[in-house]
């Protein structure tokens, strides 16, 4: 590991002390980062913690800190022992049994935004358990520790691949998608936490065979069925967007179908974006 314990045996005494391998950068959660200043404050007092617990004697306790200082000083720490005895406050929930609240995950934007929601919640008394999740880090968008490992469609006769438009993957997983039937120009939209190879192919299935009873309901078959009946499909394929959360993607699709308004959505569907309370502008494809 990148830290651990010195140890030194003289005269029969075992004594050791905090040690930080030196060829380790000098890195950890820097004081700027977009985390909750709770978030902060416990990782500080977690290396104070194994400090003093690494150390045989409180000689040695105060060299294990200095190590810890310096460490911290290099990540916009300028005072990092007073972390030790800082207390952030957060609204709790008071008198609500646990089994009873229902959890919901929300992105984390400040420390401000987080406490009035948790304000908000305890005010009302809301049995909501409130988890702020981190957002995507520059590393996640830029970097990628193994980039030749994405999976690639390796058939050469692909029946999804030449019908995606633009240099789109057809395993790519998570989708939210849009197939414009070519022969009138009318468009529909869903997602898929499975690849696009394999919600797109049942798609294409549903269109060639309009009249399977297994079929009956399916936008595609039904559109067919009704609209072309006898003709072979000629179908387009989209990629809108990708995203890995089931319920973002599910706001994501709503918001899609919402702003495009596709006329092979049945009407169920249509109205899906009225159950999420969201206004906002169009994600980014």
């Amino acid at each position: 590991s990148s830290c651990g314990s010195m140890c030194c045996i003289y005269n029969a005494c075992i004594s050791y002390k905090f040690y930080r391998k030196t060829q380790k950068k000098n890195i950890t959660l820097h004081y700027n980062s977009h985390h909750p200043m709770k978030t902060k404050v416990e990782v500080v007092r977690n290396f104070y913690r194994t400090a003093e617990r690494s150390s045989s004697s409180p000689e040695l306790v105060e060299e294990s800190y200095a190590v810890i200082d310096h460490l911290l000083r290099c990540n916009g720490y300028s005072n990092p022992r007073s972390f030790r005895k800082t207390h952030v406050s957060t609204p709790k929930l008071e008198g609500v049994n646990k089994d009873e609240t229902v959890c919901l995950k929300l992105p984390y934007i400040s420390e401000y935004v987080s406490y009035e929601i948790l304000r908000f919640v305890k005010r009302r008394g809301l049995k909501i358990k409130i988890t702020f999740t981190p957002g995507r880090k520059l590393q996640d968008i830029f970097c990628k520790s193994r980039p030749l490992d994405g999976l690639a469609c390796t058939s050469d006769n692909c029946n999804i691949c030449h019908m995606l438009e633009g240099n789109t993957n057809c395993k790519t997983t998570n989708p939210v998608y849009m197939i414009t039937c070519k022969i009138c120009s009318e468009v529909y939209i869903g997602e898929s936490s499975r690849t696009l190879n394999d919600r797109l192919s049942e798609h294409l299935r549903y269109a060639r065979n309009p009249n399977s009873p297994s079929y009956r309901d399916e936008a595609l078959a039904v559109h067919y069925r009704d609209q072309h009946a006898g003709q072979q499909p000629s179908l387009a394929f989209k990629l809108l967007a990708v995203e890995r959360n089931t319920i973002t993607r599910k706001i994501c699709e709503a918001l899609y179908i919402q702003h495009i308004n596709p006329q092979l959505n049945d009407k169920e569907e249509c109205a899906n974006p009225k159950q999420f309370p969201v206004h906002s502008q169009m994600p980014s494809s």
